[in-house]
């Protein structure tokens, strides 16, 4: 699964520090802005210390997906997780809207589900709704991108992202060992839908940089007619950007893969900094 920036940073990250950054600006998303921090801010940090951000990997492997239909559960995990294409046949997966489910499992929290898909894409309207185990089964608000066609669930691949919930727990499906599960759910069978892949997206550290950082673009950039504290607003998130960035970097050696082999080895996830860019992480400053 190779990495891409929107599964770093989302508009749900910026709402979650400031509520009505979308509203307030008459924006329905900040993507142009978000791009723009991780391209001109975050990425030329990352290659001068040796790493090529394309190889920060927030997309793992599922350590466990069950398809629940028909009251029966099978495995699909290899399914998922080969290079085959368009192997898991959503559409059968979700013959009974409702009821049917995929619970995808990890070893670690995760926030958001990345789904692979081809040319066999849904034609048919539906939503998709994910829940987490917390002593029960609790409703997650999403972000949908696989609804290419408005309305539409999984008329596309792409990304289905969420916060990250403080109060989830680990529990067993179906005889499984302990894991963190999103339960997934449809309220339409999606019409001649396959998934090539599916993979868990997992919080970066740079996160909160990104997001930061992002919010001071949008604070220097609002209009002087806008009424709003924007320019103190800016200078605070970007010290809070610099800020977290230096802790990040800290810790964030053991993200990448460096030995270009498509996978986070054990070895590159207990790697120094120092080890695996070449030297100290500092935060150079203008």
């Amino acid at each position: 699964m190779s990495w891409h920036p929107n599964d770093l940073l989302t508009d749900a990250d910026l709402v979650d520090y400031e509520a009505g950054i979308l509203a307030h600006f008459g924006q329905t998303s900040w993507q142009a802005k978000r791009t723009k921090a991780l391209e001109d801010w975050l990425f030329p940090i990352l290659k001068g210390r040796g790493f090529d951000p394309y190889r920060l990997r927030t997309r793992l492997d599922c350590t466990r997906v069950w398809q629940y239909t028909g009251a029966a559960y099978t495995d699909v995990t290899a399914v998922v997780t080969d290079t085959t294409e368009d192997d898991l046949n959503l559409a059968t997966v979700f013959t009974t809207a409702g009821t049917d489910a995929l619970y995808i499992g990890s070893t670690i929290p995760f926030r958001g589900v990345f789904v692979r898909m081809q040319d066999a894409v849904s034609s048919a309207a539906g939503v998709l709704s994910v829940a987490y185990w917390n002593g029960h089964w609790e409703s997650l608000a999403v972000a949908d991108s696989t609804t290419q066609t408005a309305g539409k669930t999984f008329s596309a691949g792409g990304s289905v992202t969420w916060l990250l919930p403080a109060d989830w727990m680990t529990r067993i499906v179906n005889g499984s060992t302990r894991l963190y599960w999103a339960k997934v759910t449809v309220s339409a069978t999606p019409t001649a839908a396959k998934a090539s892949q599916l993979a868990v997206i997992r919080a970066s550290a740079l996160r909160a940089p990104a997001t930061y950082r992002t919010l001071q673009l949008i604070m220097a950039e609002a209009p002087t007619s806008s009424e709003g504290p924007w320019g103190e607003k800016a200078a605070f998130y970007r010290e809070e950007a610099d800020a977290a960035l230096q802790r990040a970097l800290l810790i964030i050696g053991g993200e990448f893969d460096t030995d270009a082999s498509d996978q986070v080895s054990e070895t590159e996830q207990a790697q120094t900094p120092e080890e695996a860019g070449g030297g100290p992480w500092v935060l150079e400053r203008a």
